[in-house]
């Protein structure tokens, strides 16, 4: 239970499996570590990892498609979050407001409960943003689709993001191929290379395929290891989660489940958010010049970022 909410979880819910009780408890428990200046407000935002649990008593978690309408990152697969608007009470407040408007997801504090805010990431727009992790506890909630803003949703096991190949991972049967409609060659165009294939060598998963990806990039003042899920939807065009989205659920499952993935998480020294942060701060942009406008850049400027150099990349 959490001091907002009385009642024990487990008297809410479906069966759970052990590890997944324990996962819920991990949440509820863990404390954020803070960053160590304050962020201007204009330039934070939040994602909700909204989870329920399955019919087998595994934890999964909600992914939608982004609109193809949307003038960023179109068509990707994401977490509803957005940035901080006024009006928002704090970090949760904006997760809880933007799954509302996304998907409709009641702002209701008793079926949808807050079990703990996790440790801010920046992304490469230079928006610094905050996983809120979110449990279900009432199984009749409909999602709603804004059709402006998403065009699908469905879930993952949040253990997913701890494994790089599909058949070890709990309460999932994943596939391609039944989702595939084969077409006689030369009728259908090849589709773009998609950036996320982009670094081969980083494939894993065998015979299952390459459910996991990763590359690593030269960007925040040194390399930083971008990881790549199949959803097991492509062959109906969802895209893989890559990107910020996937660091921040191969983070929470972290959290969650108290173990290291299957794979390096990191790219060999690769610098912590607050020496990347600090390394923007210096640097230019959006997020200095929201931090001189509050008063909050000089705290910034003495903190150790590192050193480096920076190329784009798609956080």
């Amino acid at each position: 239970m959490s001091p907002r909410n009385p009642t024990p979880l487990q008297s809410l819910l479906l069966p759970l499996k052990p590890a997944s009780l324990q996962c819920l408890h991990r949440f509820i428990e863990y404390k954020r570590t803070p960053l160590a200046h304050p962020v201007p407000k204009r330039r934070t935002a939040a994602v909700a990892i909204i989870l329920f649990v399955g019919r087998k008593g595994d934890l999964y978690v909600l992914l939608s498609t982004r609109s193809g309408e949307l003038r960023t990152y179109a068509h990707d697969t994401a977490l509803p979050g957005g940035k901080y608007e006024d009006g928002d009470e704090n970090e949760e407040g904006t997760a809880r407001r933007e799954a509302y408007e996304e998907i409709g997801l009641p702002i209701d504090t008793e079926k949808v409960r807050c079990l703990t805010l996790l440790d801010p990431f920046v992304a490469g727009n230079q928006l610094i943003v905050t996983p809120v992790v979110f449990l279900v506890t009432d199984n009749t909630i409909n999602p709603v689709l804004n059709p402006d803003e998403v065009t699908s949703l469905f879930s993952m096991p949040l253990a997913a993001f701890l494994h790089d190949r599909p058949a070890d991972i709990p309460g999932w049967n994943f596939g391609l191929s039944e989702r595939v409609n084969p077409a006689p060659l030369g009728t259908v165009p090849p589709p773009e290379r998609p950036p996320y294939t982009d670094n081969e060598d980083g494939g894993v998963g065998g015979r299952d395929g390459r459910y996991y990806q990763y590359r690593d990039v030269n960007w925040g003042g040194g390399m930083v290891r971008m990881h790549r899920f199949l959803t097991g939807r492509e062959g109906g065009g969802v895209k893989p989660v890559y990107g910020l989205t996937a660091a921040i659920l191969l983070h929470a499952a972290m959290v969650g489940y108290g173990e290291a993935p299957s794979f390096p998480p990191a790219a060999p020294g690769q610098r912590t958010m607050v020496q990347r942060i600090a390394w923007m701060m210096k640097r230019g942009g959006a997020l200095p010049r929201a931090a001189e406008a509050e008063g909050l850049l000089a705290a910034w400027l003495d903190e150790d970022d590192g050193g480096g150099v920076d190329e784009k990349a798609k956080l």
